[in-house]
């Protein structure tokens, strides 16, 4: 390769707690390749997501922005042209490339990615499969197998259950699509490469061979969990109770159902563990940097809640795993300040050289910490701040604001659980007021001023 700038490759999953990979220690999954990669690099214990939902913190991932600072055309439709990260490091001189979900509408929008090979959740969008114009690559693949998409053409299918061989999983599949883009990569220039999995996102379906992998008994889910919610103000006890939404509560009569998905959720995180180790076999580390995350958690049985809504960012869900490795990094670290998960886009643009304004950017460039800084302490960092439920933090003190002029204040280092209230106590008052003028600043922000992008050309 003429052109020694580090390739870098960003691997994410969908809906993954930040405590459901084995590098955390005290949890019963088993990710060995991500806790290698995470020991030789820097853990960011308390990175933060954009939002606690899919598609708003996907796009703060692939712009470097929170979402309502990204142009759109219909909710959740990032418009074709804007800036994102893949359309500036293009123009920087990468190959840039995406294999796997990134919940784009419509499914083939063209974000600067020269080559993609993409799989969705297909139910997750607003029309159904059937009247979609175009489907994902992934569709067109098991149809050219031979195969009916079992998405959406199967009848009566088991949502728990997968249906056809291991080789036709969407976390197979995207290890393989990895594998050909890998193959096939211009070798003259520098790769900008996303291999984003499916899953653990429900369906917890995975094939038999790994269905197994877990002990649904040493899967804990607790009865009790929804306590913890007995001392938040009423509009957050009414949200959490989801009295409309039985589906979504922990119930004790189906604790055997509830502890069988936890351990099938976490075989769909050991297979994905397994398909990174075959993809990193393709990939030099020694000049590559490599980051790690979700686009957010996942309940999981805490606070009496399953999946994801309400869409309040506790740290179930607005928290996530992230790390960075490769060998620019210099690694075997944890860092314990506070991160957004989006300063990945200003970390890839700086190390790219790219022609980009970092400053227009609501992340930060984390590449003085790759290369043995530290991250400042009392950064404010937030999340969720167009799903109704903003947040901001500094240092250990945690601001949630809900409906009808409710606000909470936690110190997450004391209070883990995210169980007390703290804005009586003294100086809880003045941090409320410091931590909401933060969201207010946040979300006042306009659209900034940032390049636009022609159509990328010879798209694959």
């Amino acid at each position: 390769m003429t052109d020694r700038r580090p390739d870098l490759v960003l691997v994410m999953t969908d809906q993954q707690r930040h405590d459901q990979v084995g590098y955390v220690g005290a949890t019963p999954v088993r990710t060995p390749v991500l806790d290698r990669l995470a020991a030789d690099g820097i853990v960011f214990t308390d990175a933060y997501s954009g939002s606690t939902t899919c598609v708003p913190s996907r796009t703060s991932l692939m712009t470097g922005l929170f979402d309502h600072r990204v142009p759109q055309v219909g909710r959740g439709e990032m418009e074709q042209g804007t800036f994102t990260v893949p359309h500036a490091l293009r123009a920087a001189g990468y190959q840039t490339a995406l294999v796997g979900k990134m919940h784009f509408t419509p499914i083939r929008a063209d974000h600067g990615f020269e080559v993609m090979r993409v799989c969705e959740h297909l139910n997750a969008f607003a029309e159904p499969p059937e009247a979609m114009a175009e489907l994902d690559h992934y569709h067109d693949w098991l149809r050219s197998e031979g195969l009916a998409d079992w998405r959406f053409e199967v009848a009566g299918l088991d949502p728990r259950r997968y249906p056809y061989a291991t080789a036709t999983h969407p976390t197979s599949w995207v290890r393989d699509q990895a594998l050909d883009v890998l193959s096939a990569r211009d070798p003259e220039r520098p790769l900008f490469l996303v291999v984003s999995f499916p899953h653990p996102h429900p369906p917890v379906n995975p094939p038999d061979e790994y269905a197994a992998a877990y002990d649904p008994a040493g899967c804990e889910v607790d009865p009790g969990s929804d306590a913890v919610n007995a001392r938040l103000p009423a509009p957050f006890r009414e949200a959490l109770a989801q009295a409309d939404a039985p589906h979504r509560r922990v119930h004790a009569a189906s604790l055997d159902r509830h502890r069988e998905d936890l351990a099938r959720t976490y075989a769909l995180i050991t297979q994905i563990d397994e398909a990174v180790g075959v993809v990193l076999d393709r990939i030099d580390l020694d000049r590559t940097v490599l980051f790690f995350t979700s686009d957010h958690g996942d309940y999981a049985g805490h606070r009496g809640l399953l999946r994801k809504v309400p869409w309040i960012p506790f740290d179930d869900l607005a928290r996530v795993p992230f790390f960075a490795t490769g060998g620019p990094v210099v690694g075997g670290r944890t860092e314990a300040a506070p991160v957004q998960s989006f300063d990945l886009a200003a970390t890839f643009l700086d190390l790219a050289g790219a022609d980009v304004d970092l400053g227009a950017l609501d992340g930060d460039s984390l590449a003085g910490v790759l290369a043995g800084g530290e991250a400042p302490a009392d950064r404010v960092v937030l999340s969720a701040l167009t799903t109704g439920w903003p947040m901001a933090r500094r240092g250990s003190q945690k601001y949630v604001r809900g409906s009808w002029g409710s606000e909470v204040l936690f110190d997450v280092e004391r209070d883990p659980g995210e169980t007390f209230d703290l804005k009586a106590i003294p100086g809880g008052a003045e941090a409320v007021a410091a931590l909401s003028a933060e969201v207010d600043r946040a979300l006042a922000l306009a659209i900034p001023d940032l390049p636009r992008f022609a159509p990328t050309p010879d798209r694959r």
